[in-house]
Protein backbone atom coordinates (compact mmCIF):
# COMPACT_ATOMS: atom_id res chain seq x y z
CA UNK A 1 0.00 0.00 0.00
CA UNK A 2 1.27 3.49 -0.87
CA UNK A 3 2.19 5.68 2.08
CA UNK A 4 3.85 8.91 3.03
CA UNK A 5 7.59 8.97 3.65
CA UNK A 6 8.62 7.92 7.15
CA UNK A 7 11.77 10.07 6.99
CA UNK A 8 9.57 13.13 6.44
CA UNK A 9 7.36 12.26 9.40
CA UNK A 10 10.39 11.77 11.67
CA UNK A 11 11.86 15.11 10.58
CA UNK A 12 8.70 17.02 11.42
CA UNK A 13 7.95 15.15 14.63
CA UNK A 14 11.48 15.55 15.97
CA UNK A 15 12.85 18.70 14.31
CA UNK A 16 10.71 20.62 11.83
CA UNK A 17 7.85 21.56 14.14
CA UNK A 18 10.07 22.44 17.10
CA UNK A 19 10.83 26.04 18.09
CA UNK A 20 14.30 27.40 17.22
CA UNK A 21 14.81 30.88 18.60
CA UNK A 22 11.34 32.36 18.24
CA UNK A 23 10.29 30.46 15.10
CA UNK A 24 9.57 26.93 13.97
CA UNK A 25 12.59 25.15 12.48
CA UNK A 26 10.61 24.72 9.25
CA UNK A 27 10.17 28.50 8.99
CA UNK A 28 13.86 29.12 9.70
CA UNK A 29 14.82 26.66 6.95
CA UNK A 30 12.31 27.58 4.25
CA UNK A 31 10.70 30.90 5.22
CA UNK A 32 11.68 34.40 4.15
CA UNK A 33 14.30 36.37 6.06
CA UNK A 34 13.39 39.83 4.80
CA UNK A 35 9.99 41.46 4.51
CA UNK A 36 9.22 43.92 1.75
CA UNK A 37 6.29 45.36 -0.18
CA UNK A 38 6.79 43.15 -3.25
CA UNK A 39 7.02 39.94 -1.21
CA UNK A 40 3.92 40.97 0.73
CA UNK A 41 2.02 41.84 -2.44
CA UNK A 42 2.88 38.56 -4.14
CA UNK A 43 2.00 36.54 -1.04
CA UNK A 44 -1.41 38.25 -0.91
CA UNK A 45 -1.86 37.63 -4.64
CA UNK A 46 -1.32 33.88 -4.12
CA UNK A 47 -3.69 33.82 -1.15
CA UNK A 48 -6.33 35.63 -3.23
CA UNK A 49 -5.94 33.08 -6.04
CA UNK A 50 -6.40 30.20 -3.62
CA UNK A 51 -9.41 31.83 -1.98
CA UNK A 52 -11.02 32.55 -5.34
CA UNK A 53 -10.48 28.99 -6.52
CA UNK A 54 -12.02 27.44 -3.40
CA UNK A 55 -15.19 29.51 -3.40
CA UNK A 56 -17.29 30.24 -0.31
CA UNK A 57 -18.93 28.25 2.50
CA UNK A 58 -16.98 25.08 1.71
CA UNK A 59 -16.41 21.96 3.77
CA UNK A 60 -12.61 22.06 3.41
CA UNK A 61 -9.95 19.39 3.91
CA UNK A 62 -6.35 20.54 4.23
CA UNK A 63 -3.85 17.77 3.49
CA UNK A 64 -0.49 18.11 5.20
CA UNK A 65 -1.52 20.97 7.48
CA UNK A 66 1.33 20.32 9.91
CA UNK A 67 1.90 23.07 12.48
CA UNK A 68 0.94 25.74 9.95
CA UNK A 69 -2.75 25.16 9.14
CA UNK A 70 -4.42 27.58 6.72
CA UNK A 71 -6.22 29.67 9.31
CA UNK A 72 -6.53 32.42 6.69
CA UNK A 73 -9.06 30.26 4.82
CA UNK A 74 -11.48 29.84 7.71
CA UNK A 75 -13.80 32.63 6.55
CA UNK A 76 -14.32 30.52 3.40
CA UNK A 77 -15.22 27.41 5.40
CA UNK A 78 -18.47 25.99 6.70
CA UNK A 79 -16.23 23.34 8.26
CA UNK A 80 -12.45 22.77 8.31
CA UNK A 81 -10.58 19.47 8.66
CA UNK A 82 -6.79 19.29 8.81
CA UNK A 83 -4.82 16.07 8.40
CA UNK A 84 -1.15 15.33 8.86
CA UNK A 85 0.93 12.37 10.00
CA UNK A 86 3.07 14.40 12.41
CA UNK A 87 1.66 14.32 15.93
CA UNK A 88 3.94 17.22 16.86
CA UNK A 89 2.52 19.34 14.06
CA UNK A 90 -1.06 18.48 14.94
CA UNK A 91 -0.51 19.43 18.59
CA UNK A 92 0.67 22.89 17.49
CA UNK A 93 -2.20 23.20 15.01
CA UNK A 94 -4.80 22.44 17.69
CA UNK A 95 -3.27 25.15 19.89
CA UNK A 96 -3.42 27.66 17.03
CA UNK A 97 -7.10 26.84 16.52
CA UNK A 98 -8.02 27.07 20.20
CA UNK A 99 -9.89 30.34 19.60
CA UNK A 100 -11.59 29.26 16.34
CA UNK A 101 -15.38 29.10 16.33
CA UNK A 102 -15.71 27.55 12.86
CA UNK A 103 -16.43 23.80 13.22
CA UNK A 104 -13.10 22.04 12.81
CA UNK A 105 -11.06 18.97 13.62
CA UNK A 106 -7.51 17.69 13.21
CA UNK A 107 -6.73 14.05 12.51
CA UNK A 108 -3.53 12.05 12.22
CA UNK A 109 -3.78 10.51 8.76
CA UNK A 110 -1.60 9.56 5.81
CA UNK A 111 -2.56 11.54 2.71
CA UNK A 112 -1.92 8.42 0.63
CA UNK A 113 -4.77 6.65 2.44
CA UNK A 114 -7.29 9.21 3.69
CA UNK A 115 -9.84 7.93 6.24
CA UNK A 116 -12.86 9.67 4.69
CA UNK A 117 -15.77 8.59 2.51
CA UNK A 118 -15.91 9.34 -1.20
CA UNK A 119 -17.08 12.89 -1.91
CA UNK A 120 -16.98 13.89 1.77
CA UNK A 121 -15.61 17.41 1.10
CA UNK A 122 -16.37 20.37 -1.15
CA UNK A 123 -12.68 21.20 -1.55
CA UNK A 124 -9.16 20.02 -0.74
CA UNK A 125 -6.20 22.33 -0.21
CA UNK A 126 -2.60 21.14 0.05
CA UNK A 127 0.49 23.35 0.05
CA UNK A 128 4.20 22.52 0.02
CA UNK A 129 3.57 18.89 0.96
CA UNK A 130 3.39 16.58 -2.05
CA UNK A 131 7.10 16.85 -2.97
CA UNK A 132 8.15 15.58 0.46
CA UNK A 133 6.74 12.17 -0.47
CA UNK A 134 9.82 10.45 -1.86
CA UNK A 135 8.11 7.81 -4.03
CA UNK A 136 6.30 9.07 -7.17
CA UNK A 137 3.77 6.24 -7.01
CA UNK A 138 2.86 7.37 -3.49
CA UNK A 139 2.51 10.95 -4.72
CA UNK A 140 0.12 9.60 -7.37
CA UNK A 141 -1.82 7.79 -4.64
CA UNK A 142 -2.04 11.00 -2.59
CA UNK A 143 -3.46 12.92 -5.56
CA UNK A 144 -5.96 10.13 -6.21
CA UNK A 145 -7.04 10.21 -2.56
CA UNK A 146 -7.56 13.97 -2.68
CA UNK A 147 -9.73 13.55 -5.77
CA UNK A 148 -11.65 10.66 -4.21
CA UNK A 149 -12.75 12.56 -1.12
CA UNK A 150 -13.90 15.63 -3.09
CA UNK A 151 -17.49 15.65 -4.35
CA UNK A 152 -18.30 16.03 -8.05
CA UNK A 153 -18.03 19.70 -8.92
CA UNK A 154 -15.61 20.19 -6.03
CA UNK A 155 -12.15 21.72 -6.13
CA UNK A 156 -8.58 20.61 -5.44
CA UNK A 157 -5.98 23.36 -4.94
CA UNK A 158 -2.40 22.12 -4.88
CA UNK A 159 0.75 24.18 -4.30
CA UNK A 160 3.76 22.16 -5.42
CA UNK A 161 7.37 22.63 -6.51
CA UNK A 162 8.40 22.95 -10.15
CA UNK A 163 11.57 20.85 -10.61
CA UNK A 164 12.49 22.70 -13.81
CA UNK A 165 12.10 26.47 -13.19
CA UNK A 166 13.18 28.01 -16.50
CA UNK A 167 13.91 31.39 -14.92
CA UNK A 168 16.47 30.00 -12.46
CA UNK A 169 19.28 28.29 -14.37
CA UNK A 170 21.05 26.78 -11.37
CA UNK A 171 17.92 25.09 -10.04
CA UNK A 172 16.89 24.05 -13.55
CA UNK A 173 20.22 22.31 -14.15
CA UNK A 174 20.09 20.64 -10.72
CA UNK A 175 16.57 19.46 -11.43
CA UNK A 176 17.57 17.90 -14.75
CA UNK A 177 20.69 16.33 -13.24
CA UNK A 178 18.74 14.95 -10.29
CA UNK A 179 16.56 12.95 -12.70
CA UNK A 180 19.49 11.42 -14.59
CA UNK A 181 20.28 8.18 -12.70
CA UNK A 182 24.08 8.23 -12.88
CA UNK A 183 24.47 11.98 -12.58
CA UNK A 184 21.91 12.15 -9.78
CA UNK A 185 23.69 9.43 -7.83
CA UNK A 186 27.02 11.24 -8.24
CA UNK A 187 25.53 14.52 -7.04
CA UNK A 188 23.95 12.86 -4.04
CA UNK A 189 27.31 11.40 -3.05
CA UNK A 190 29.00 14.82 -2.81
CA UNK A 191 26.25 17.28 -1.89
CA UNK A 192 25.15 18.15 1.62
CA UNK A 193 22.34 15.85 2.74
CA UNK A 194 19.04 17.77 2.57
CA UNK A 195 17.06 18.06 5.82
CA UNK A 196 14.18 15.97 4.46
CA UNK A 197 13.13 14.16 1.26
CA UNK A 198 12.50 16.33 -1.79
CA UNK A 199 11.06 14.81 -4.95
CA UNK A 200 9.23 17.41 -7.06
CA UNK A 201 7.51 15.90 -10.07
CA UNK A 202 7.21 17.69 -13.42
CA UNK A 203 4.23 19.97 -13.95
CA UNK A 204 3.01 17.81 -16.82
CA UNK A 205 3.12 14.70 -14.64
CA UNK A 206 1.02 16.32 -11.92
CA UNK A 207 -1.39 17.83 -14.42
CA UNK A 208 -1.94 14.45 -16.07
CA UNK A 209 -2.66 12.75 -12.74
CA UNK A 210 -5.16 15.38 -11.65
CA UNK A 211 -6.59 15.53 -15.15
CA UNK A 212 -7.92 11.98 -14.76
CA UNK A 213 -10.58 13.43 -12.46
CA UNK A 214 -11.56 16.63 -14.25
CA UNK A 215 -10.35 19.96 -15.56
CA UNK A 216 -7.01 21.35 -14.39
CA UNK A 217 -5.77 24.95 -14.47
CA UNK A 218 -2.07 25.69 -13.95
CA UNK A 219 -0.95 29.01 -12.43
CA UNK A 220 2.15 30.30 -10.74
CA UNK A 221 2.49 29.48 -7.06
CA UNK A 222 5.62 31.56 -6.54
CA UNK A 223 8.47 32.38 -8.89
CA UNK A 224 11.48 32.78 -6.55
CA UNK A 225 13.49 29.84 -5.29
CA UNK A 226 13.94 29.54 -1.52
CA UNK A 227 17.55 30.70 -1.91
CA UNK A 228 16.52 33.74 -3.96
CA UNK A 229 13.74 34.61 -1.53
CA UNK A 230 16.05 34.40 1.46
CA UNK A 231 19.13 36.08 0.01
CA UNK A 232 18.15 38.65 -2.64
CA UNK A 233 16.95 41.99 -1.31
CA UNK A 234 14.10 43.85 -2.94
CA UNK A 235 15.14 47.20 -1.47
CA UNK A 236 18.20 48.18 -3.49
CA UNK A 237 20.49 47.48 -6.45
CA UNK A 238 20.01 44.66 -8.92
CA UNK A 239 17.85 42.78 -6.44
CA UNK A 240 15.26 45.57 -6.54
CA UNK A 241 15.10 45.33 -10.35
CA UNK A 242 14.86 41.52 -10.26
CA UNK A 243 12.00 41.61 -7.76
CA UNK A 244 10.15 44.15 -9.91
CA UNK A 245 10.52 41.80 -12.88
CA UNK A 246 9.19 38.87 -10.84
CA UNK A 247 6.24 40.98 -9.73
CA UNK A 248 5.43 41.93 -13.34
CA UNK A 249 5.54 38.30 -14.50
CA UNK A 250 3.45 37.02 -11.59
CA UNK A 251 0.73 39.62 -12.06
CA UNK A 252 0.57 39.74 -15.86
CA UNK A 253 1.46 36.20 -16.93
CA UNK A 254 0.47 33.74 -14.16
CA UNK A 255 0.15 30.77 -16.56
CA UNK A 256 3.53 31.26 -18.24
CA UNK A 257 5.11 32.00 -14.86
CA UNK A 258 4.07 28.57 -13.60
CA UNK A 259 6.77 27.11 -15.85
CA UNK A 260 9.30 29.89 -15.26
CA UNK A 261 9.23 29.83 -11.47
CA UNK A 262 9.86 27.49 -8.59
CA UNK A 263 6.33 26.78 -7.32
CA UNK A 264 3.15 25.98 -9.19
CA UNK A 265 -0.51 26.24 -8.23
CA UNK A 266 -2.86 23.67 -9.73
CA UNK A 267 -6.62 24.00 -9.55
CA UNK A 268 -8.54 20.83 -10.32
CA UNK A 269 -12.32 20.79 -10.82
CA UNK A 270 -13.73 17.29 -10.36
CA UNK A 271 -16.23 16.22 -13.01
Amino acid sequence: MASGTEETRRFYDNIGWKIQGDKLVDVNLFGIREDGPIRMELHKLLMDRVRSALGANVNLLECGCGANPAKWLLDKCSRYTGVDFSDTGLDVARTLFSDVTTPHEFRNADVCNLPFEDGAFDAVYSAQMIFHIADPSSQDAALSQMARVVRRGGTIVLIAANPYPLLFLGQLVRGIARDLPLVGAALNSVRKTPPLPYKPMPIGWMRTRLGKFGRVEVLTGALPTTYFNQNVTEHRGIGKLLWKGIRWLDINHPTISAYLGSYVMMVGKKT
